[in-house]
């Protein structure tokens, strides 16, 4: 190139076209297109193809469809499309909440072009100079139109960018692609005008596409996780794009390559090898998890704190997170690191199996450039670490024994809720994920907030924490803690997001208590023998097998829960409630089985008939359905989602309440000594 790089015009003359070619119109659907004197249907907003079939707008534009179609106009051709994914997932009156976005599959196959979408995981947006693009009306005519902006800002938490007014933004434009100038990359997804035409706009950043939810089953295919599958097709498009020689024509890799070096997070890491990397990761299976992602890049690099979000959850977003922790200027160094975590990726643990194909062509990568591009001492680094890893892998296949043994407990994530001593009726929380190197900080609110007011709250911390935790077909325990007098708090019913079923049907839910009474674990601190202590019996119930005890029903004749009664329970029973904890005496039973020191209990907050009969049966299916106390919190899941259902076999356990309260794993700050404020 001659002379100094202006981003305008490059950009102008390379990547204009490219995001023009791949920019659509949104309207609803039909059959076949317009022609001559056909009119055109009247326009809802745009998007842009993300990936083969595959359109990315805004959820506001894409849910004006009725049954989830629309129609999908672009250069040369119209298709039907089916909304396959849209956040919020209904459409209402006003300014959507974030993220605002939504997915379209086209229901035919066609060819087409694609953005490329930027990789990076930066912790904030600011000062970036886009292009926009989208369709609009004037005079009766839709029409294609651009502008340009900065980007000024992040709007609150959620990913929303506020853009300025430099250029016009009138409507329609909806859902188009957001550039990046500079970089020529998609940055985001243009919303909308902010107030008015001079008020500038408003953007959603790219990763909130991360907010697509984790399935709730296991997976067995690329297709089984919309996320992985629409990502892994767009690096597989761009890489084959890149390689295919058939004929001279421009693509996204090339026109970054003639960008300056200064735009690349790693310079070893070229346009070109990039696009090469991301297509032979495509061709993997996904990570096991967003928590396998973070500690594989955790193992490569000790871990600087995870403050990005939303949570990474694909190859492409752990390199970018890996090469962000780098320090590193030499080229051979930097180059060594990529090739690393392509070993890490090719070789770990995976939701299925990676074929043997795919895992040799990374290593074919890695081995060829290392021979080339590293000395001696750093490609013999690279085979050791293959090697060793592979056969790790192949070691631990073999020790793995069945499905259950491999599963592990449940990754968990904690919601600590306190009412404030000098605030009567106002309450802060505290969140924590679990991981294995320790409890991980993920956020806090202390803005004394009234309890009906938690649950908007807290949408967005829980929604992210989940996200950090979940695995396919693994959902995270959500273990709330709570002081005595809220045990039958009914987080189990909140809805996270809005507009989804109710938490407790989509994963476990379970209570600890935060304010279990000092001294001995049995007998309320009188002095008594205290009997078996929590820990035992936490161990017993998880690996000698579990029994329960209703401890306050006699075939329909209510019993006084006694300290005598629960010391004399086996180590292997836990005590079940039948009556309400509002009445009956149900509130003194459990303080007592607090006080005792049983560390799992179940009961029900509301009574679905004076007869219980139906209800012991129940329990007893429950506690006989698994062979330990791992088996319940999954169980309890399992009837919520059969009350959702509305299967009447379930409805004896609407209000169920599980007290799961594992005494090795003491509440952060249980130790802690009181503060006056």
């Amino acid at each position: 190139m001659n002379g100094a790089h202006d981003p305008d015009a490059y950009f102008s003359r390379r990547f204009a076209p490219l995001v023009k070619a791949a920019t659509v119109r949104i309207h609803a659907a039909r059959d076949g297109y317009p022609h001559g004197g056909q009119p055109e249907p009247p326009l809802w907003g745009s998007g842009f193809f993300v990936a083969p079939n595959w359109v990315l707008t805004c959820a506001h534009v894409a849910l004006e469809g009725e049954g989830g179609e629309v129609g999908v106009s672009f250069e040369g051709g119209s298709a039907r499309g089916r909304v396959e994914w849209a956040e919020p997932a209904v459409r209402t009156a006003g300014l959507l909440p974030a993220p605002d976005l939504a997915l379209i599959r086209l229901l035919q196959p066609t060819a087409h072009p694609c953005c490329w979408l930027s990789p990076r995981t930066v912790r904030a947006h600011g000062g970036e100079r886009v292009a926009y693009f989208g369709y609009t009306e004037i005079a009766g005519t839709v029409g294609a139109f651009d502008g340009r902006c900065t980007v000024r800002g992040e709007f609150g938490g959620d990913g929303l960018l506020r853009l300025g007014n430099e250029d016009e933004m009138p409507e329609g434009l909806s859902g188009g692609p957001l550039v990046d100038v500079e970089r020529g990359e998609v940055i985001g997804v243009l919303k909308g005008r902010r107030g008015g035409a001079r008020d500038g706009g408003l953007g959603i950043a790219l990763a909130q596409l991360r907010r697509i939810g984790v399935p709730g089953t296991p997976i067995g295919r690329e297709e089984d996780d919309p996320y992985h599958r629409v990502l892994h097709a767009h690096d597989r498009y761009h890489a084959d794009r890149h390689a295919d020689v058939s004929e001279a024509r421009d693509t996204w890799t090339e026109a970054q390559s003639g960008l300056p070096a200064s735009a690349a997070t790693v310079a070893a890491l070229t346009p070109k090898r990039r696009v090469v990397l991301h297509g032979l990761l495509a061709q993997l299976p996904p990570p096991a998890g967003t928590p396998a992602l973070v500690a594989l890049v955790d193992e490569l690099l000790p871990r600087r704190g995870e403050g990005l979000s939303p949570a990474p959850r694909g190859w492409r977003e752990g390199l970018e997170v890996y090469l962000d922790r780098l320090e590193l200027r030499d080229a051979h160094s930097e180059l060594e690191a990529v090739l690393r975590y392509a070993v890490y990726a090719a070789t770990a643990e995976h939701p299925y199996p990676a074929t043997a194909e795919a895992a040799d062509a990374v290593w074919g990568w890695v081995r060829d450039l290392a021979m080339t591009e590293l000395p001696p001492l750093a490609r013999n680094r690279l085979g050791a670490e293959w090697q060793a890893r592979v056969r790790a892998r192949a070691i631990g296949r073999g020790r793995r024994t069945g499905e259950h043994a491999a599963a592990g407990p449940l990754p968990s994530v904690l919601l600590e809720i306190t009412e404030r001593a000098w605030e009567q009726g106002r309450f802060d929380w505290y969140l924590t994920a679990s991981r294995p190197s320790g409890d991980l900080p993920l956020g806090e609110g202390r803005h004394g907030t009234a309890l009906a007011d938690l649950p908007a709250e807290l949408a967005g911390p829980l929604s992210e924490a989940f996200r950090r935790s979940d695995e396919p077909g693994r959902p995270a325990v959500l273990e709330v803690a709570l002081r005595q007098a809220l045990l039958d708090l009914d987080v189990d019913t909140w809805r996270i997001p809005p507009g989804s079923r109710p938490i407790g049907e989509l994963r476990p839910v379970v209570v600890r208590c935060a304010d279990r009474p000092p001294g001995a674990p049995c007998g309320e601190g009188d002095g008594r023998d205290p009997g078996t202590g929590p820990q035992e019996r936490w161990t017993r119930l998880h690996e000698d097998g579990m029994e329960h005890a209703c401890v306050d029903c006699d075939e329909g004749r209510p019993e006084e829960v006694t300290a005598d009664l629960l010391r004399e329970l086996g180590a292997r029973s836990f005590p079940v409630l039948c009556r309400v904890p509002g009445g009956d005496g149900g509130s003194a039973a459990i303080r007592r089985i607090i006080g005792s020191g049983h560390p799992v209990a179940l009961w029900r907050r509301e009574r679905m008939d004076p007869v219980c009969g139906e209800y012991h049966r129940g329990i007893l299916r429950t506690v006989k359905s698994g062979t330990t106390a791992h088996r319940l919190p999954l169980a309890v899941r399992e009837l919520r989602a059969g009350i959702g259902a509305a299967e009447p076999e379930a409805y004896w356990s609407r209000g169920i309440t599980l007290l799961y309260d594992d005494p090795g794993r003491p509440l952060p700050g249980a130790d802690d000594v009181l503060e006056t404020p």
